[in-house]
């Protein structure tokens, strides 16, 4: 973008003098500069969503965390690209956070997908992890903004795993910390 600016410089010293040049002159300055291309997401309401316990009365997994109903919420606002960009959406599943010294029995489960709702960046994507890595990307050709609400990430849909990451019902969850993650990297072009 070039803005241009115009100095005037006004001939009043030289109107005294009739025989001199002429009555006004004048100079145009020119201003350049230039915009990066460039991204910014900023920092979530919350860092960590907290599932609370995930069992029911019987050791499966609770049925009201199974379902469509949002069961975690966490809002990043002051997200931006002035130019086109890409967004890299990485959902991992839940993990045991400890190592037992033995087999995982088969009636039992260690690892948990769910299903990671991503709002407000152009359409808005539903992702559900098996073993991690499984990542979507979000191309804009053009400069965006999230929305005043931000970009939103909701979690429903909690479902035991078998080891080799797929879903089954009716698995019981070994005790200890489950931890999963969202990755999320913007990046500036595409």
């Amino acid at each position: 973008m070039t803005y241009r600016f115009k100095l005037v410089i006004a001939g009043a010293a030289l109107a005294a003098f009739p025989s001199a040049a002429h009555a006004q002159a004048s100079q145009e300055i020119v201003l350049n500069s230039t915009v990066d291309l460039s991204c910014g997401i900023g920092t979530p309401t919350s860092t960590v969503i907290d599932l609370q316990d995930l069992t029911g009365p019987d050791g499966l997994l609770d049925p009201a965390k199974t379902g469509s109903s949002t069961i975690g919420t966490t809002t990043i606002l002051d997200t931006w690209c002035n130019g086109p960009s890409e967004m890299r959406l990485v959902p991992y599943p839940m993990t045991l956070q400890r190592s037992p010294p033995y087999a995982q029995p088969a009636t039992m489960t260690r690892q948990l997908t769910y299903n990671a709702r991503f709002i407000g960046w152009g359409d808005p994507v539903t992702l559900r992890p098996r073993n991690g890595g499984d990542a979507t990307i979000k191309e804009a050709e053009f400069a965006r903004a999230a929305p005043a609400t931000g970009i939103q990430i909701n979690v429903s849909g909690l479902q035991s795993q078998k080891p080799n990451g797929d879903e089954q019902a009716g698995l019981m969850l070994e005790h200890g910390d489950y931890r999963g993650y969202v990755e999320i990297t913007l990046t500036a072009g595409n």
